[in-house]
């Protein structure tokens, strides 16, 4: 009688396939058989896709921490960059719980249950295949047979349960030469620890654009500090240049300094303006000068208000009139070329 694992399997090319993977059972039956676990995840999963349509991998696991060991914890910080790089994979990480010298993990075999419940009845796909040979898992993959969704196991046959052999529709056997390709490459290694040994740029530092706003923001700030610099330097020189001068003790002695400096000085000088000083109108010609030396113009003859009564000057105001207008006349004549008669 053939086995599940040997059964012809038809392969429907629009089947969708979801991969549920067991980080730490891997891990360690990856060690125990093999002798190493640098697995490239996206090639492992299209292999155990096997040609059908891969939705997406799962991939879960815990972040170890270890007070006497650091570097177990950059390791596999390394390990889970590279699958935050993978396209179509997700990881879940639980919690742990040190109990004594021991490490246990917490949430982990619920949440790939779970999810592999949860994907069943939104029909996200139409197989999933579970990379784990824990007995726990089989409740959930009988939830998953009941809704109508195909169910594979695929494991190493010494970590393979009974439960979930018996359970699932068909099951992939591990062996060494399962994963022949599927090894990551020293070309790839080095890439990894490349990108893990960049400077990581926090949530609150980064942009919309992606750039690194605390290296922009000190960039900014040198830049600034550099300018404040410059502009307190071209201040105080241009303080130093000017000339203070002192104010004098008292009037008398600023006087004394305003005379000779008149007197001394040979260098030619623009004169200030000064407003002249208002006169009185009829004042005469020997008012008082202004404030630059010059004496003030004299103002027009007022006309007199007295009448004239008496009839001796009416007559010679009458005469003189009569002078004035000859010479006018003659004036006149003589500039057309004209005789005066």
């Amino acid at each position: 009688m053939p086995t599940k694992s040997s059964k012809p399997r038809v392969v429907r090319e629009d089947e969708r396939v979801m991969v549920f993977i067991d980080g730490s059972n891997l891990y360690h039956v990856l060690s125990q058989g093999c002798g190493r676990h640098d697995l490239q995840f996206d090639k492992f999963s299209y292999k155990l896709a096997n040609g059908r349509s891969l939705q997406r991998t799962y991939y879960y696991n815990i972040r170890q921490e270890s007070e006497t060991n650091p570097t177990v914890g950059m390791e596999q910080q390394k390990f889970l960059d590279s699958l935050y790089d993978t396209p179509y994979v997700e990881v879940r990480l639980g919690i742990w719980k040190q109990r004594g010298d021991v490490m246990v993990e917490k949430g982990v075999d619920v949440m790939l249950a779970t999810d592999l419940v949860v994907h069943a009845y939104k029909d996200h796909y139409d197989t999933a295949i579970v990379v784990s040979g824990d007995a726990d898992f089989y409740p959930a993959l009988q939830a998953v047979k009941d809704v109508g969704k195909h169910i594979e196991v695929a494991a190493f046959d010494m970590n393979m349960s009974s439960e979930s052999a018996r359970v699932a529709d068909s099951t992939i056997k591990f062996t060494k030469s399962y994963f022949t390709g599927l090894w990551m490459t020293r070309a790839q290694a080095r890439v990894r620890a490349a990108a893990a040994s960049k400077p990581e740029v926090s949530d609150e530092a980064a942009s919309p654009n992606g750039e690194d706003k605390a290296a922009t923001k000190s960039t900014s700030s040198r830049r600034t500090s550099s300018a404040r610099k410059s502009t307190s330097s071209t201040t105080r020189t241009r303080k130093t240049a000017t000339t203070r001068t002192r104010k004098p003790a008292s009037k008398s002695a600023a006087a004394a300094n305003k005379s000779s400096t008149t007197e001394e000085s040979t260098e030619p000088t623009t004169p200030m303006r000064r407003t002249p000083t208002r006169r009185r109108v009829g004042s005469g010609a020997s008012s008082s000068s202004n404030g630059n030396g010059r004496l003030a113009p004299r103002p027009p003859a007022l006309r007199s208000t007295t009448a004239v009564t008496d009839s001796d000057d009416k007559s010679s105001s009458e005469g003189n009139s009569e002078e004035s207008m000859a010479t006018r006349r003659r004036s006149w004549r003589g500039r057309l070329g004209l005789s005066e008669e």
